[in-house]
């Protein structure tokens, strides 16, 4: 369970990594207040939306011949137009167990895809939902797969703390977020970090569950690890509830349990601090499942800053895993960096000790330096 100061940091870090963030606890435990509160605290409207009241096709828009000849159209409702006007805001999807599967299909591009009829939803439009286990909801439905798969769930369990401070200030105060501002050095370590992860256990990558049950819930596949590396970024390094609760709420308890712990033992360098000094590294030594999320941070940063020199800096670290003798992951990495190449970048020394690979792979075709 996670407290009321974690809720809110991972609830804005999912919210500004664009990952629909999920609240669950029994009836009557301030989900929506919290919600509103957290919308009103950031000045922006809060659309609240009952699935269980709508019909398939209100969600997804009702269909209308357009009289200007364009063919059927789709009308979105009200909530999402206003949103639209306001260019920021909150959808609060609540009570999404008392929604049936028929209203969840329609539901799967407003949660993700954040497209209502034929309305995008602004980038600074944040998909939040709320929900009581399905045996405490009127008329309750299991989350169906693609559904619970989209979602980051956050069990929220209130203390007693919580609430009296709540009730003292009628729920308009609330606890300031931990998150953080992504940076490219943040997203490129979050990102090594969950493909070095998969790497070591490649068999969680994707993991459907058996029961239904289960699969009502978060799970790994790969959206989830994707939607994780993303999130990751918008929180400390140090901040390990977050973190843990990331983890748990978006690839299941198992998986991200795992995750958490290998990434505490990992202990892995900054890509950055690596690309600038590539002997940080003992390369001929260094655990595998290390070297490949190294390496692949290394190529990660190169490829977010997309300049000449973060291009040319990037293949020291891999000429040096190369030269002592970790060539495979060396090759890999290289093969992925070179589609990464910029126009008008020259081959690096480095570059060459990969040039037959490249060639091969139709990702090299001059020689000039």
């Amino acid at each position: 369970m996670a407290d009321m100061d974690t809720t809110v940091t991972v609830i804005d870090a999912c919210g500004m990594a664009k990952v629909p963030a999920l609240l669950l606890s029994r009836p009557g435990k301030g989900k929506s207040s919290l919600i509103r509160g957290l919308a009103a605290a950031q000045t922006i409207p809060c659309e609240v939306v009952l699935g269980s009241q709508y019909e398939p096709a209100e969600i997804g828009g009702l269909p209308y011949l357009d009289p200007n000849g364009s063919g059927v159209q789709r009308e979105a409702p009200a909530w999402a137009k206003r949103l639209v006007e306001a260019g920021a805001g909150i959808v609060f999807l609540d009570e999404l167990t008392t929604v049936p599967e028929s209203v969840q299909g329609p539901m799967l591009t407003v949660v993700l895809d954040r497209v209502v009829g034929d309305l995008q939803l602004p980038d600074a439009v944040r998909v939040v939902a709320g929900a009581n286990p399905p045996d405490q909801a009127a008329g309750g439905y299991d989350l169906a797969p693609p559904m619970a798969n989209r979602f980051c769930h956050i069990s929220y369990e209130p203390t007693v703390d919580d609430w009296l401070h709540g009730m003292s200030t009628r729920w308009r105060t609330l606890p300031l977020s931990r998150a953080v501002v992504a940076s490219t050095e943040r997203m490129s370590a979050t990102v090594s970090a969950v493909m070095g992860f998969i790497h070591h256990r490649p068999d969680l990558l994707d993991k459907f569950p058996q029961s239904p049950e289960e699969r009502g819930r978060a799970y790994p596949s790969e959206r989830s690890w994707d939607m994780l590396a993303r999130a990751l970024a918008y929180v400390r390094a140090d901040d390990q509830p977050a973190i843990q609760t990331l983890a748990m709420g978006l690839v299941g308890e198992g998986a991200g349990m795992e995750f958490v712990q290998w990434l505490q033992h990992a202990d892995l360098p900054d890509p950055e601090a690596v690309t600038a000094d590539p002997s940080l590294v003992d390369w001929a030594h260094e655990r595998p499942d290390r070297v490949w999320a190294v390496l692949n941070g290394v190529v990660t940063l190169a490829a977010e800053r997309g300049t000449v020199e973060a291009f040319r800096k990037a293949w020291k670290p891999l000429g040096a895993a190369s030269d002592a003798g970790v060539k495979d992951f060396a090759a890999a990495a290289a093969r992925t960096l070179a589609t990464f190449r910029p126009a008008n970048a020259r081959i690096p020394a480095e570059m060459r000790k990969f040039e037959a690979l490249l060639k091969s792979a139709g990702l090299l075709s001059e020689d000039a330096a």
